[in-house]
């Protein structure tokens, strides 16, 4: 058996959807040859949501080292906004983060420094194949490359999001000398969109025959499509139209930077030409303020958007099995953005309407499929000329998962772990070709002894 070390500020059993990425596929993984375990701040610690696992915690390498200012943050969250204890963690929150501020404490530097010390435990004891840093957040990706370098051990580079601007002009890396170091160390670059891959390539800070491109999955747990136990099947709220078209539910956070303007003019426009239609938006989890005034201040607006609370894992899939369509909304400069939300609900085989910037990704594939329409996320006629296909034309969509079920069974969790343990067979195979160091564990642990 094989075995890989994942690094990454959201790993399994914290609330972010880059940590349940992983979870989804490690019952298949190792049939396939590999073991994963996983080094990251605890979730107890760092996470407003928590969720179950079901994996060994000996694979599960936490750090508590997470800053007290964090850690009441995150505590502050936990609790209902406006209550004595929410105001409780809130002060004290910004008493540490005034204290850590007086004595120059670093909180970031305070977390990378707790991750280099569980990898170098954590190899110690299992003598991993393969040591992965995973950005977003391109310190830790940076961090785990120069520790992983002077154990002498093989490493990859997981790319989420490119470290570096994006606008309608493309990508502009940022530190490109520093990733181009990163990314020649490594054995081999995963990144979580085609289009990301393309771009490295391009700007010749990777090699094409390093770089992969990999997907999120879907689950297979029959206990994620139960329909009736989501909120959608309660009692609507008195303003709302009571006969219900359809429903469409958004779920994970919608920030400013995945705007929807656009969508409520379209919305409007729909229901003024065409009255008798009835539809039902429902956002779960954060929404940003603007959106959150238009739809509560403007009256139609206010019979077909609903804003809910974030749910947790098991319950978004059970409002994903209510729902009579999925709402994926992609920022207008993420135009390599594959939003983990459109793959993760695929197996309840739901119409998907997706609005982003035109030359994502995920815009040929919901053409190739039939599964559903992507229109540009700036313009309101493609939005408005959707909604009404989606309206008139359900069942056609609904019908394109039965036609292409086995391609989109591609998505699967079993999958995609046998994809990923594909690409780690063919990364490790390129590690093997390496020179090994006369550098013993030993002399790194002494070389690093200031993380002590």
């Amino acid at each position: 058996m094989k075995r890989v070390l994942l690094v990454m500020a959201q790993p399994p059993g914290s609330s972010g959807v880059q940590g349940l990425i992983y979870n989804k596929i490690l019952p298949y993984l190792e049939g396939h040859g590999w073991e994963f375990h996983f080094a990251g701040p605890s979730p107890e610690l760092s996470s407003v949501l928590c969720e179950q696992l079901t994996y060994p915690s000996e694979r599960l390498h936490y750090t508590t080292k997470v800053s007290l200012s964090r850690q009441f943050a995150v505590r502050k969250n936990r609790r209902e906004r406006g209550s004595l204890v929410y105001y409780f963690y809130g002060v004290c929150q910004l008493l540490f983060r005034s204290i850590e501020h007086l004595f120059g404490h670093d909180s970031n530097d305070y977390l990378i420094k707790g991750l280099q010390q569980q990898i170098i435990s954590a190899d110690r004891r299992w003598n991993y194949e393969l040591i992965a840093g995973k950005s977003p957040d391109f310190r830790i990706l940076d961090a785990v490359g120069s520790l992983v370098q002077e154990m002498n051990k093989p490493f990859v580079a997981m790319v989420v999001d490119p470290h570096g601007h994006r606008d309608a002009t493309g990508f502009h890396p940022a530190d490109p000398k520093r990733q181009t170091e990163l990314l020649a160390q490594c054995c081999g670059a995963m990144f979580m969109s085609p289009l990301t891959r393309e771009r490295y390539i391009l700007t010749g800070m990777i090699s094409e025959v390093k770089a992969y491109a990999f997907t999120d999955s879907y689950p297979i747990d029959a206990t994620l499509y139960i329909a009736g136990r989501s909120v959608l099947t309660g009692e609507p709220d008195q303003c709302l139209v009571p006969a219900r078209q359809l429903r469409i539910a958004h779920l994970g956070m919608l920030p400013p930077w995945r705007p929807v303007e656009t969508l409520f003019e379209a919305v409007r426009a729909y229901i003024t030409d065409s009255p008798s239609v009835s539809m039902e938006f429902n956002f779960f989890g954060y929404v940003y303020p603007e959106a959150l005034e238009m739809m509560q201040c403007d009256p139609l607006l206010r019979t077909c958007f609903r804003s809910f609370p974030a749910v947790d894992y098991r319950q978004s899939h059970w409002v994903a099995e209510d729902a009579d369509l999925q709402l994926v909304v992609i920022g207008p400069r993420h135009v390599d953005n594959q939003p983990s939300k459109f793959y993760e609900y695929l197996g309840h085989e739901k119409p998907v309407l997706v609005i982003g910037p035109p030359g994502n990704p995920i815009e040929l594939l919901v053409q190739h499929l039939g599964i559903g329409i992507y229109a540009d996320v700036g313009s309101m006629e493609a939005i408005l000329s959707a909604l009404r296909a989606l309206t008139t034309g359900l069942e056609i969509f609904r019908h394109a998962y039965r036609v292409r079920h086995e391609e989109i069974k591609q998505y699967s969790a079993p999958r995609i772990a046998e994809q990923w343990c594909r690409t780690l067979d063919s990364i490790s195979s390129y590690a093997q070709s390496y020179s090994p160091s006369d550098v013993s564990l030993s002399d790194v642990v002494f070389r690093l002894d200031d993380l002590k």
